[in-house]
Protein backbone atom coordinates (compact mmCIF):
# COMPACT_ATOMS: atom_id res chain seq x y z
CA UNK A 1 0.00 0.00 0.00
CA UNK A 2 1.50 3.45 -0.83
CA UNK A 3 1.11 6.47 1.66
CA UNK A 4 0.67 9.86 0.08
CA UNK A 5 0.84 12.68 2.98
CA UNK A 6 -0.58 15.63 1.67
CA UNK A 7 0.42 18.63 3.05
CA UNK A 8 0.37 22.59 2.27
CA UNK A 9 0.09 25.82 4.74
CA UNK A 10 -3.27 27.19 5.70
CA UNK A 11 -6.12 27.78 2.82
CA UNK A 12 -3.43 26.28 0.50
CA UNK A 13 -6.47 24.24 -0.53
CA UNK A 14 -5.60 20.64 1.22
CA UNK A 15 -9.46 19.66 1.29
CA UNK A 16 -9.88 20.34 -2.00
CA UNK A 17 -7.25 18.47 -3.84
CA UNK A 18 -8.04 15.50 -1.22
CA UNK A 19 -11.46 15.52 -2.42
CA UNK A 20 -10.22 15.32 -5.79
CA UNK A 21 -7.92 12.47 -4.82
CA UNK A 22 -11.26 11.02 -3.47
CA UNK A 23 -12.83 11.40 -6.44
CA UNK A 24 -10.27 9.11 -8.08
CA UNK A 25 -11.14 5.70 -5.62
CA UNK A 26 -8.11 7.45 -3.00
CA UNK A 27 -8.83 6.85 0.70
CA UNK A 28 -7.98 10.05 2.46
CA UNK A 29 -7.52 10.15 6.19
CA UNK A 30 -8.08 14.11 7.49
CA UNK A 31 -5.92 14.29 10.45
CA UNK A 32 -6.88 17.64 11.10
CA UNK A 33 -10.61 17.02 11.33
CA UNK A 34 -10.00 13.71 13.14
CA UNK A 35 -7.69 15.23 15.57
CA UNK A 36 -10.79 17.73 16.55
CA UNK A 37 -12.91 14.71 16.99
CA UNK A 38 -10.66 13.00 19.28
CA UNK A 39 -10.39 16.03 21.31
CA UNK A 40 -13.46 15.51 21.71
CA UNK A 41 -14.59 11.73 21.79
CA UNK A 42 -11.21 10.26 23.21
CA UNK A 43 -11.53 10.52 27.41
CA UNK A 44 -8.08 9.91 28.08
CA UNK A 45 -6.77 12.85 25.71
CA UNK A 46 -9.88 14.92 27.32
CA UNK A 47 -8.19 14.33 30.63
CA UNK A 48 -4.76 14.92 29.57
CA UNK A 49 -5.74 18.41 27.79
CA UNK A 50 -7.59 19.43 30.93
CA UNK A 51 -4.84 18.70 32.88
CA UNK A 52 -2.45 20.43 31.16
CA UNK A 53 -4.63 23.79 30.14
CA UNK A 54 -7.28 23.56 32.63
CA UNK A 55 -10.78 23.02 33.15
CA UNK A 56 -11.66 25.65 31.14
CA UNK A 57 -10.35 23.56 28.08
CA UNK A 58 -13.87 21.82 27.67
CA UNK A 59 -17.53 23.44 28.47
CA UNK A 60 -20.14 21.39 29.16
CA UNK A 61 -18.42 18.19 27.84
CA UNK A 62 -17.54 20.16 24.74
CA UNK A 63 -13.74 21.44 23.25
CA UNK A 64 -14.03 25.06 24.00
CA UNK A 65 -11.78 25.57 20.69
CA UNK A 66 -11.50 29.31 20.42
CA UNK A 67 -10.48 29.62 24.10
CA UNK A 68 -7.79 26.57 23.66
CA UNK A 69 -6.56 28.56 20.30
CA UNK A 70 -5.68 31.32 21.80
CA UNK A 71 -3.71 29.77 24.01
CA UNK A 72 -1.45 28.21 22.07
CA UNK A 73 -1.43 30.36 18.99
CA UNK A 74 0.10 33.55 21.14
CA UNK A 75 2.36 30.52 22.99
CA UNK A 76 5.02 28.08 20.97
CA UNK A 77 5.71 25.79 24.28
CA UNK A 78 1.87 26.01 24.79
CA UNK A 79 1.34 24.91 21.05
CA UNK A 80 3.76 22.53 21.75
CA UNK A 81 2.66 20.56 24.56
CA UNK A 82 -0.87 20.07 23.01
CA UNK A 83 0.41 18.85 19.63
CA UNK A 84 2.44 16.10 21.75
CA UNK A 85 -1.11 15.32 23.86
CA UNK A 86 -2.88 14.89 20.42
CA UNK A 87 -0.21 13.53 17.62
CA UNK A 88 0.30 10.17 19.21
CA UNK A 89 -3.60 9.74 19.49
CA UNK A 90 -4.05 10.37 15.78
CA UNK A 91 -1.14 8.32 15.00
CA UNK A 92 -3.03 5.48 16.50
CA UNK A 93 -6.26 6.50 14.99
CA UNK A 94 -4.83 6.37 11.71
CA UNK A 95 -2.69 3.15 12.01
CA UNK A 96 -6.24 1.62 12.82
CA UNK A 97 -8.28 3.07 9.71
CA UNK A 98 -5.27 2.15 7.43
CA UNK A 99 -5.53 -1.34 8.57
CA UNK A 100 -9.10 -0.84 8.12
CA UNK A 101 -8.46 0.28 3.82
CA UNK A 102 -7.85 -1.92 0.82
CA UNK A 103 -7.14 0.21 -1.79
CA UNK A 104 -3.14 0.37 -3.34
CA UNK A 105 -2.77 3.73 -2.31
CA UNK A 106 -4.20 5.70 0.62
CA UNK A 107 -3.32 9.50 1.60
CA UNK A 108 -3.08 11.13 4.93
CA UNK A 109 -3.95 15.12 4.92
CA UNK A 110 -2.36 17.46 7.54
CA UNK A 111 -0.80 21.13 7.51
CA UNK A 112 2.48 19.86 9.92
CA UNK A 113 3.58 17.28 8.32
CA UNK A 114 7.41 18.62 7.25
CA UNK A 115 7.31 20.48 10.70
CA UNK A 116 7.46 17.30 12.51
CA UNK A 117 9.69 15.19 10.15
CA UNK A 118 7.06 12.45 10.04
CA UNK A 119 7.57 13.08 6.13
CA UNK A 120 9.78 9.98 6.15
CA UNK A 121 6.28 7.81 7.62
CA UNK A 122 5.19 8.00 3.79
CA UNK A 123 6.20 7.23 0.79
CA UNK A 124 5.20 10.46 -1.31
CA UNK A 125 4.88 13.96 0.03
CA UNK A 126 2.58 15.72 -1.84
CA UNK A 127 2.60 19.58 -1.16
CA UNK A 128 -0.68 22.10 -2.13
CA UNK A 129 0.69 25.57 -2.36
CA UNK A 130 -0.55 29.23 -3.64
CA UNK A 131 0.45 33.09 -2.98
CA UNK A 132 0.26 34.16 0.55
CA UNK A 133 -2.63 36.73 -0.65
CA UNK A 134 -4.74 34.21 -1.82
CA UNK A 135 -4.03 32.17 1.42
CA UNK A 136 -5.13 34.89 3.41
CA UNK A 137 -8.17 35.75 1.24
CA UNK A 138 -9.51 32.07 1.49
CA UNK A 139 -9.19 32.01 5.66
CA UNK A 140 -10.83 35.20 5.95
CA UNK A 141 -13.63 33.45 3.79
CA UNK A 142 -13.53 30.49 5.34
CA UNK A 143 -12.85 31.18 9.27
CA UNK A 144 -13.78 34.60 9.69
CA UNK A 145 -10.53 35.11 11.50
CA UNK A 146 -8.80 39.00 10.91
CA UNK A 147 -5.30 39.35 9.40
CA UNK A 148 -3.23 39.14 13.00
CA UNK A 149 -4.92 36.01 13.72
CA UNK A 150 -4.14 34.00 10.76
CA UNK A 151 -0.68 35.56 10.74
CA UNK A 152 -0.11 34.55 14.48
CA UNK A 153 -1.13 30.49 13.35
CA UNK A 154 1.09 31.20 9.89
CA UNK A 155 4.17 31.86 11.66
CA UNK A 156 4.08 28.36 13.13
CA UNK A 157 4.01 26.68 9.75
CA UNK A 158 7.24 26.60 7.57
CA UNK A 159 7.17 28.92 4.86
CA UNK A 160 6.50 27.26 0.73
CA UNK A 161 10.00 27.51 -0.21
CA UNK A 162 11.12 25.91 3.11
CA UNK A 163 8.59 23.07 2.11
CA UNK A 164 8.88 22.48 -1.34
CA UNK A 165 12.66 21.25 -0.55
CA UNK A 166 11.42 17.98 1.41
CA UNK A 167 8.00 17.47 -0.97
CA UNK A 168 8.00 14.63 -4.22
CA UNK A 169 5.35 16.58 -6.14
CA UNK A 170 4.16 20.27 -5.97
CA UNK A 171 0.40 21.26 -6.95
CA UNK A 172 -0.64 24.75 -7.00
CA UNK A 173 -3.87 24.89 -6.25
CA UNK A 174 -5.06 28.80 -7.88
CA UNK A 175 -7.44 27.42 -10.28
CA UNK A 176 -9.45 24.55 -9.89
CA UNK A 177 -9.45 23.01 -13.72
CA UNK A 178 -5.59 23.38 -13.86
CA UNK A 179 -5.46 22.04 -10.07
CA UNK A 180 -7.36 19.33 -10.92
CA UNK A 181 -4.99 18.53 -14.12
CA UNK A 182 -2.21 18.64 -11.62
CA UNK A 183 -3.94 15.82 -9.69
CA UNK A 184 -4.20 13.85 -12.10
CA UNK A 185 -0.38 14.29 -13.46
CA UNK A 186 1.01 13.54 -10.08
CA UNK A 187 -1.49 10.04 -9.35
CA UNK A 188 -0.21 8.90 -12.86
CA UNK A 189 3.69 9.22 -11.78
CA UNK A 190 2.93 7.89 -8.79
CA UNK A 191 0.78 4.72 -9.97
CA UNK A 192 4.45 4.54 -12.17
CA UNK A 193 6.80 4.76 -9.88
CA UNK A 194 4.68 2.23 -7.60
CA UNK A 195 3.82 -0.39 -10.93
CA UNK A 196 0.43 0.64 -9.66
CA UNK A 197 -2.10 -0.71 -12.70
Amino acid sequence: MVQLAVTGNMGCGKTTVCEMLISHGIPVYFSDNRAKELMSQDQSLIQHIQKRFGKESYRSGFLNRKWLAEQVFENPKALNDLNNLVHPVVHLDYTEWLSQQAQDVVAYESAIVLEHGNERKFDVVILVSCPERLRIERIKQRDGLTQDEIQSRMRFQWPDQKKRKHADYVIENINLPETEQQVKAVLSLIRKQFLID
